[in-house]
């Protein structure tokens, strides 16, 4: 006679499961409740004055009222530093004359200071032993001096690239200050600048928080974790075909090395994957960087995906393709005829595995697009990222898109639900 569960075990298990249901849905509880308030402050989870404007102006369906929630506060914030800024280097660079001044009372001191630090640094590390030690410092930083070419020579193999840089450029500074043509240089550098800091702050004083171009995100999502999940099934589709059912020499190393590819992790591969693109240049363009970023996700998902539909198409009966070549079916006629309608549970489980790590990669996107600032093609994490540093984040705003950005996983596993539940083990056992 089997004993049943005591009414008592029972509570404790669903208790148990409601806890674990609650500390996992807690942070979505904040989220949630944060974007239902129409201002930033992400400490307000009471109930009172909800409301779905957050959500409205992500999909642009309303005007922000950004100023509303901050008064003039937003643009003294921002533009305030940039118009000191401005305004220090238009005082130092109104003539020749006032930037020599500048020159010698404020930069030159610090520039020597730097020097002779670095100067010091050599001497100690090299085992130079001068008799005065000070004399030869100021003796040093003389271009066409004994001690200056001692110090340079030293320099080569003690200091790295940048700091040797660094030596280089404070020496030419400290002795060409007085250069008619260097001062003409520095002060071009600095009006340069100026104008920069001007668009800057116009930028910031004209952008508007509707400028959140959450949809075109979304979009971009699609396109890369969609183009990249679909070219990664049908590769691993044909693969994993040859790997069960066809012979070959070397299918056996193949078989067994597919998975070695994870034993590298993102932040390994991502410095030589960076150095390729560039030296191929396919970061020259917006569009060769969206397509080299799908290659990485095709890369990233392929060994995986090959493994488990390898694995599945072993478990189908090669009886069915012999009566398929018996009725002159040829190999992608039985590839698509027989064995792809066969394997969906397994082929909708690799497709929603590799649409995944599209959809929530954000180190590669990052640095493909984020770096070359390719704004027009950024994802849904980089946009959310930017979106939070920027001038004109809202708190509410930044919940509502975070939240909407899983929609589109929960339906595709809404819709896949039946072809998961088969799926989930599919490929999960070597016949």
């Amino acid at each position: 006679m089997v004993k049943g569960k005591s009414p008592l075990r029972k509570v404790l298990f669903y208790i148990g499961i409601i806890l674990i249901a609650f500390i996992i849905l807690i942070p979505f509880y904040f989220m949630l409740i944060v974007s239902l308030h129409a201002d930033y402050d992400p400490y307000k989870t009471s109930f009172k004055n909800l409301t779905l404007r957050n959500y409205a102006e992500i999909f642009g369906m309303v005007q922000s009222t950004e100023e509303v929630f901050f008064g003039d506060e937003i643009t003294k914030r921002n533009i305030e530093s940039i118009s000191e800024k401005i305004k220090r280097l238009e005082s130092i660079s109104k003539s020749e004359e006032t930037y020599k001044v500048y020159l010698e009372k404020k930069l030159l001191p610090e520039k020597k200071k730097e020097l002779k630090n670095i100067i010091e640094l050599i001497i100690d590390f090299s085992g130079i032993a001068p008799g005065n030690r000070e004399i030869y410092v100021e003796r040093a930083i003389k271009k066409g001096t004994r001690e200056y070419r001692e110090i340079m020579e030293n320099a080569q193999t003690i200091l790295s690239k940048e700091d040797l840089s660094l030596l280089i450029e404070l020496t030419e500074f400290v002795n060409d200050y007085k250069d008619k043509d260097f001062i003409d240089s520095e002060l071009t550098k600095i009006r340069v600048q100026i104008e920069e800091l001007k668009k800057q702050r116009e930028k910031i004083i004209t952008e508007k928080a509707t400028e959140f171009p959450f949809l075109r995100y979304i979009r971009n999502s699609l396109m890369f974790a969609g183009g990249a999940a679909l070219m990664s099934l049908f590769f691993s589709l044909l693969g994993g075909y040859a790997i069960s059912r066809l012979k070959f020499r070397g299918k056996g190393i193949i078989q067994r090395s597919v998975l070695v590819v994870y034993l590298f992790g993102g932040t390994v591969i991502m410095v030589p994957l960076y150095q390729i693109a560039v030296k191929l240049g396919f970061l020259s363009i917006p569009f060769g960087a969206g397509m080299y970023l799908i290659i990485v996700y095709v890369i990233q998902t392929l060994p995986v995906s090959l493994y488990m539909l390898g694995n599945y198409f072993r478990t189908i009966s090669f009886s069915i393709e012999e009566a398929a070549i018996i009725d002159g079916c040829t190999r992608m006629q039985r590839i698509f005829k027989i064995i792809i309608p066969l394997s969906a549970p397994a082929i909708v489980t690799v497709y929603i595995y590799a649409f995944m790590i599209g959809w929530n990669e954000y180190l590669f996107a990052s640095a493909f697009l984020g770096l070359k600032s390719y704004t027009d093609l950024f994802t849904l994490p980089i946009g959310l990222n930017a979106f939070s540093q920027s001038a004109h984040s809202v708190w509410g705003r930044l919940m509502a898109a975070s939240l909407v950005s899983a929609v589109p996983v929960i339906i595709i596993f809404s819709l896949m639900e039946k072809y998961l539940t088969a799926g989930f083990t599919a490929g999960g056992v070597k016949e």
